[in-house]
Formats: C-alpha cells, structure tokens, sequence
C-alpha cells in the first residue's frame, strides 16, 4: 500500500481508504463479517477509515468503533485515520434523496456534541478528520470558524473536513484553504470533468478523498450485492431510486467495455489505477461487504496502469455526457 498527504493536514492516508456506511453498517449484515472487513483491510496496509455519525440508521459509527477497538489492542493509535461526519440529523441510507441538508443541524454547539459522541462512539481519543456532512453558503462566518479552530485546539480533532458533491460548493471551499484541510467528494470514470476543480483545491492546499470511484458499482461487470446476505436488494434499491446512481447505470455500459479489455488488470483495478494517476487525489474511498472484492481493489495501490490504457480510458470518457453536478 502506497500512501499521500492529505492536503497540508499533516496526515498521510492510504491511496485506498475504506468506506464504513451503506449495507456494511446495516444491522442485516452480521457484526463479525463486518469487524473481519475492517480488520482485513488493516492489514493490508489501509489507514484511512471513512464513516458518518447518522450511517446505516446511526449503526455504522459505532460498528467501526468496536473493530477499531480490536485494532487498538495490537496497534497504537497514530496508526489509523479515523474519519466521520457530523451535521445530519437523518438515519436513513442515502437511497432517494442526493442530499438531506433539511434535516441538518450544524450550530457549533450541535458540532462539538456530535464530535464528543463520535469519540466514544470509534473508541478513539480524537477524530483525525471530521467533515461537515453536506455544505451550505452561510456556514461560512465566524462563529462556524471559531467553531473549528476550538476543536482543534481542545484535541477533538486534527483536521476539518467537507463532503459534498456540488461543484459550486467546492469552488467555495476552495477559498478558505486556513479553515478546510479537505473534502470528500464523488469522482470517477464517468466523471473525470471533476479533475478541474480537484486541481483547483489541491492547488491551495486542499486535501481531496474521493469516492463513488467504481461509479456505485456500474464500471464492474459483476453483481454488487450478494442475495446471500440481502445486500443486492439494498444496492439495486439504491440503483433504481438514487438520481445519480442511475445515470451512472445509463452511462457506464461503453467505460465497462474498456476496462475489462485493459490486461493484468480487474475492471476494479483498472478505474483505482486510473483515479490514482491524478496526484492531486489523497485517497480513493471504497465501500464493500466482500473481502475478495477489498483485496482486488487494495492491490490496486501497487498496479500502474500503461499510457496506451490510460488513453483509451480518456477517449471512452470523452464520448460520456458529464454527469458532475
């Protein structure tokens, strides 16, 4: 595993980071084969573990706390990244709406006893990275500000983070380089547009995560969920409701063609390496119940796709509409 700065945060995560939400945080999948997840991917090389304090109806920041809690009885603490998000006040797995900024609560006070729960919640110290879960224009003032800087400096947090998946909002964050060390934002194949404005934040200092990097399971060939344990109905349910998810259905039929022509490469492998060409990209954020699934996208890290490759793949991409918001 190959490992970046995360913006000028001081934190070096992994090129591939772990999603914790969706159906791996959902009380149907089994608590161990989640926790085995986890520690699978530690032991890979994977520091960087991404969740949310409302995830999976509030159940997948708690889940990751007691795998973390495992971790830490072997490890010491400087070893993993812990990130989460604070802000929405909804349990419901993003299946329909693109966004629940109407359910959101981000006042300084509810921030800083989110951060608190957080804590307990991933059996941590501090949070390495806590984002803003979703982003509005008047979050930027100074009391929000003071906010930030006191969660620092009461050793809450080491870096603030925002995720979110509109581009006017980026352009915004862009601009305040001293308060944002990074962002979270949807990127991938079907959306290689986005390599404007990730340039554009990393040009100031800007940390960039990225996720939804196999397009939510449509640049593989394969099915994304398993029948066996109930995570094929919460994927095709997001398949068929999610706004982006799918247009992402609609487009990725000729992407898939290419990369599973691409040699020595899985489809997964060949969109990771891809995404990981771009410098200005900290990490490539993957969500998964599967551990055969985790191993082809970790080993990802150390494949280096060919210029020829990389080229079809652009020409491929060059014939999809944008689908960046």
């Amino acid at each position: 595993m190959k490992y970046r700065d995360l913006g000028r945060s001081g934190i070096k995560v992994s090129e591939i980071g772990l999603g914790c939400s969706g159906f791996w945080g959902d009380k149907r999948f089994p608590e161990k084969s989640a926790v085995a997840v986890v520690q699978a991917a530690f032991d890979e090389g994977v520091n960087f573990f991404d969740t949310g304090s409302n995830y999976s109806n509030f159940n997948a920041e708690p889940r990751l706390g007691r795998a973390v809690k495992e971790i830490l009885k072997t490890s010491s603490r400087d070893r993993i990244v812990i990130s989460t998000k604070a802000g929405s006040n909804v349990g419901y797995a993003p299946t329909v709406a693109d966004d629940d900024l109407y359910h959101s609560d981000f006042s300084p006070d509810a921030l800083r006893e989110s951060c608190i729960r957080s804590i307990k919640n991933l059996n941590c110290e501090y949070i390495d990275v806590f984002q803003l879960h979703g982003f509005k224009l008047d979050l930027l003032n100074d009391e929000m500000f003071k906010c930030f800087g006191e969660l620092k400096k009461d050793g809450l947090v080491r870096a603030i983070g925002v995720n979110t998946h509109f581009k006017s909002d980026l352009h915004e964050i862009a601009k305040f380089p001293d308060i944002f060390d990074m962002v979270l934002i949807d990127a991938n194949l079907l959306q290689l547009d986005r390599s404007i404005i990730i340039e554009e934040l990393s040009n100031v200092g800007i940390g960039v995560a990225i996720g939804t990097v196999l397009a939510q399971g449509h640049l593989v060939t394969k099915k994304i969920g398993s029948l066996k344990n109930l995570s094929f109905f919460w994927y095709l349910a997001r398949t068929l409701l999610k706004p982006t998810t799918r247009d992402f259905s609609k487009a990725a039929a000729p992407m898939r063609s290419v990369l599973k022509s691409i040699e020595g490469f899985t489809p997964a492998q060949a969109a990771f390496s891809y995404m990981l060409r771009d410098k200005n990209i900290s990490s490539c954020v993957f969500g998964t119940t599967n551990l055969s699934n985790l191993k082809d996208a970790i080993f990802a890290s150390n494949k280096i796709l060919s210029d020829e490759d990389a080229r079809r793949i652009r020409l491929a991409a060059a014939k999809i509409p944008s689908l960046s918001r």
